[in-house]
């Protein structure tokens, strides 16, 4: 296998990761312009529990698409994919306060990084069950 080629159990996964982050691109490019498809998710506090869905699904999602990796931060290894995706949820959700039709918001934040680390800690719960 070439360094940097998608096993063939994985493929799956970055396929539907792929896809999914697509559609969260979408959204957020349609609440940055004002036009999110989804008015429900738009008012409170549905918006918190949106936040808490959308962004777990994705750390699950991009934890799986790259193969449950690891990383080191210091001594405590942290899951790749989900610290990557809560990267990326930070500096979007700093985006969004110089964004006119957004706002930016520590408890939609606190609810996305809840979502990502609840899910990541599920999926791994689901994972260690089914192989034993």
């Amino acid at each position: 296998m070439k360094v940097g080629a998608i096993k063939p159990s994985n493929r799956v996964w970055v396929i539907v990761s792929a896809g999914y982050f697509a559609f969260l691109f979408f959204l957020m490019v349609s609440a940055d312009i004002g036009n999110l498809p989804i008015a429900l998710i738009q008012r409170s506090p549905y918006d918190k529990g949106a936040h808490f869905i959308l962004y777990g699904i994705a750390s699950y999602l991009s934890h799986r698409a790259l193969g449950r990796r690891m990383m080191a931060l210091g001594n405590y290894p942290i899951p790749l994919g989900p610290f990557l995706f809560s990267a990326i949820t930070i500096f979007e959700e700093m985006l969004q306060s110089v964004l006119p039709n957004r706002s930016a918001s520590l408890e939609d934040l606190a609810a996305s990084l809840f979502g990502i680390v609840l899910f990541y800690c599920g999926g791994e719960i689901w994972e260690r069950q089914r192989r034993s």
